[in-house]
C-alpha cells in the first residue's frame, strides 16, 4: 500500500501538472474520448486516495501520539528548565512566599541573600576546579574562608537539631528528619567564625605563605564575602547536586579531608568535589537519553515511517510502504 505522503504528493503534482499543461496538450479531436479519458482518471484517482487514507493512518499517527505522549511535554520542559538550572547553577531568582508557603519552608533563609559572583579574592583558583564546570571561578582563598570555618564534624556546618524539618508535624521526635537546605548552609558559613589557615599533612598552610599573607587579613572578617561558587563546590562534595544535605553524609565528608580543625586534605576535597558534580552530569544524561527514547518511540519515528517511508527503529507505531520504506536501524 502506498503511503498518505506519496498519495498526497501524487495528488498534488496531478493537479499541478494540469494546470500548468501546454494549451497544445490540452486539445484533443475527439471531445468525447476526452471526456471519457478525464472522468475515468479522475474517478481513478479519487478512489486510490480514498483507499489510501481510508482507517484513519494519518489520524491514527497523529492522534495516538498525542494522545499518550502530548502530557510529557510541559512536564519535560520544566523539568528541562530545572536540569539546567542545576548544571549551570544559575543564580537563584528571589522569589516572594505567600504565607502558607512560609509554614511549610524548610529554608529559613529563602530569599535572603544575593548571589555573590565574585568575592574579589586574589592568588589562583582551586585546582581541578574546571571539571566542576562552575558558572564563576573558584578562588582557593574562597575554598580556605569556607573550609577554615568548619572543624571535623558535622555539628559545626548547622544546629541539626533546630532545623525546620525537625519541627515538621507527625515527626519522630527522637528521630526527626535533619535536612539542611543549601541556602542554609551557605549563611551558616558565612556568619561562623574563621577558626585558622588551614594546612596541609606536612604543615604547611594551603595555597603557600604568599597566599595567606595576602587573603588572610579578609577571609577571617566576620561575615566575609566568599563566592557562591565555592560555597556551592563544597555542598555538593555531600550533596551531590541535591539541596539539602543530612549529618551523616556531611560528617563522612568533613572526616575524609577536615579531619580536625586545622588540616585539609585538598586534593581529597576536590575529588569529591568533581565526583559530586559527575553524579549530577550522569542523571543530566540519563534523563536526555530517556526522552530521546520516549520522543523517538511516541513522535519522531512514527512520523518518519508515515510520511517519509523512514523507518529508525523506536518500535513500531506508525506504517511504512514496505516498497518504498528505508530501514536505517
Amino acid at each position: 500500500m502506498r503511503s498518505p505522503a506519496f498519495v498526497l504528493a501524487t495528488a498534488l503534482l496531478a493537479s499541478t501538472a494540469s494546470a500548468f499543461a501546454p494549451p497544445f496538450a490540452q486539445i484533443s479531436t475527439a471531445a468525447g474520448a476526452r471526456s471519457s479519458t478525464s472522468s475515468t482518471t479522475t474517478t481513478t484517482t479519487t478512489t486510490s486516495i480514498a483507499a489510501d487514507l481510508s482507517g484513519g493512518e494519518l489520524a491514527k499517527a497523529v492522534a495516538i501520539p498525542l494522545l499518550f505522549g502530548g502530557g510529557l511535554i510541559p512536564a519535560a520542559i520544566i523539568a528541562n528548565k530545572s536540569m539546567v538550572g542545576t548544571l549551570m547553577k544559575k543564580r537563584p531568582e528571589k522569589k516572594e512566599l505567600t504565607d502558607e508557603q512560609k509554614k511549610t519552608c524548610l529554608d529559613p533563609t529563602f530569599g535572603q541573600a544575593d548571589y555573590v559572583e565574585s568575592s574579589g579574592a586574589t592568588g589562583k583558583n582551586l585546582p581541578g576546579s574546571d571539571l566542576l564546570f562552575a558558572p564563576e571561578p573558584i578562588p582557593l582563598s574562597d575554598i580556605v574562608a569556607i573550609v577554615g570555618r568548619m572543624s571535623g564534624d558535622a555539628g559545626s556546618v548547622a544546629d541539626w537539631g533546630n532545623l525546620p524539618s525537625t519541627k515538621l508535624p507527625n515527626v519522630s521526635q527522637t528521630n526527626p528528619p535533619m535536612w539542611l537546605p543549601r541556602a542554609t548552609f551557605k549563611a551558616n558559613i558565612r556568619k561562623a567564625k574563621f577558626q585558622g589557615w588551614p594546612v596541609d599533612d606536612k604543615g604547611r598552610p594551603i595555597g603557600g605563605e604568599e597566599l595567606r599573607a595576602a587573603e588572610e587579613a579578609r577571609v577571617k572578617k566576620q561575615g566575609a564575602l566568599i563566592g557562591d561558587a565555592a560555597l556551592d563546590a563544597v555542598f555538593d562534595t555531600w550533596a551531590w547536586g541535591a539541596n539539602i544535605a543530612t549529618p551523616d553524609k556531611v560528617g563522612n565528608q568533613l572526616r575524609s579531608w577536615r579531619p580536625d580543625g586545622q588540616s585539609f586534605n585538598q586534593l581529597g576535597f576536590t575529588t569529591a568535589a568533581i565526583g559530586g558534580r559527575a553524579l549530577v552530569g550522569i542523571a543530566a544524561l540519563s534523563f536526555v537519553v530517556i526522552q530521546v527514547t520516549a520522543y523517538g518511540t511516541l513522535f519522531i519515528a512514527p512520523a518518519l515511517r508515515a510520511f517519509a517511508n523512514v523507518d529508525i527503529g523506536f518500535g513500531t507505531m506508525g506504517e511504512c510502504d514496505p516498497t518504498m520504506c528505508t530501514k536505517l536501524f
